[in-house]
């Protein structure tokens, strides 16, 4: 072979070379755009993005009797609550595009706690307790929350340094709840100056209400509270205490609180003229 005809034989190479490459790069286009499904946010396909569903869970709860007993040193002494007949029900439906409605229903026999043995006592008795709510939320479409609280007799009393400074009744009250919404549902892009109204719909009926006070009742409640403040914040701070042995960190303790004796008093003086007219209506 001759130099000439290597030459001849090399020649059509480049240009059939540019020629495939040509051809093939608007072929491999198409199988792209045709082989790769189309995926949304969530990273599911567009068809299983149309698919509705709905979910709906129904639960029931039924408690024959409960009893609580507890020691709240000399704060509040022995402690014992009893609950009996406790039963509520009720079903949640949520569906995919937004809808949700909940309804629920809660029925107490009865509900007693006793406290005795410390410088505060007293006792709540509650009978025949029913509550029944119902949510509705729909797209386009105004919300609307319900609910009803029926008692049928709710008894309390409330002791301090071992004398009574309060007690009353309640007796067959009724508390009815609704809302109502008037807001423009037909726009999106809602502005400030567009008028939306929210009212809330109540009615309270009741048979006997009574209350017995005495002159200290006020400063004897102001103290109470402080007195209960004071304890549960020094329970929380020993359970802190006691737990922070099991971790890595150190327990930093919180500032000193003013005692409640203190702080009563000085409540009390400085309230008893300029705010007088704030405990008695």
């Amino acid at each position: 072979m001759s130099p000439g005809g290597l030459g001849h034989l090399k020649s059509p190479a480049p240009g059939r070379t540019r020629s495939v490459s040509d051809s093939s790069a608007p072929r491999t286009e198409p199988m792209a755009k045709t082989s790769t499904p189309a995926f949304g946010k969530n990273g599911k396909s567009a068809g299983q993005q149309g698919s509705p569903w709905e979910t709906l869970v129904v639960f029931a709860i039924n408690l024959k009797q409960l009893t609580v007993q507890m020691n709240m040193s000399n704060v509040m002494g022995n402690n014992t609550w009893t609950t009996s007949g406790l039963k509520s029900q009720g079903r949640l439906s949520v569906g995919s595009n937004r809808d949700r409605e909940i309804s629920m229903s809660v029925g107490l026999g009865r509900s007693k706690l006793d406290s005795k043995g410390g410088v505060v006592g007293g006792n709540i008795d509650v009978n025949t307790l029913e509550m029944v709510a119902h949510i509705s939320e729909h797209p386009n479409q105004q919300p609307g929350h319900k609910i009803q609280i029926t008692m049928g007799s709710t008894e309390a009393r409330v002791d301090y340094m071992g004398s009574s400074i309060l007690m009353g009744v309640f007796s067959n009250a009724d508390l009815q709840l609704q809302d109502e919404w008037k807001v423009n549902l037909c726009t999106v892009d809602s502005s400030l100056s567009e008028k939306s109204e929210i009212f809330v719909h109540g009615d309270l009926q009741w048979d006997i209400f009574q209350v017995i006070i005495s002159r200290s009742t006020t400063p004897d409640l102001i103290k109470i509270g402080m007195k209960l403040q004071e304890f549960f914040t020094q329970q929380f701070d020993t359970s802190k205490r006691a737990l922070s042995t099991w971790g890595p960190g150190p327990y930093l303790p919180p500032k000193t609180p003013v005692s409640a004796e203190k702080g009563a008093t000085e409540l009390c003086k400085g309230h008893r003229g300029a705010h007088h007219s704030l405990h008695w209506i």
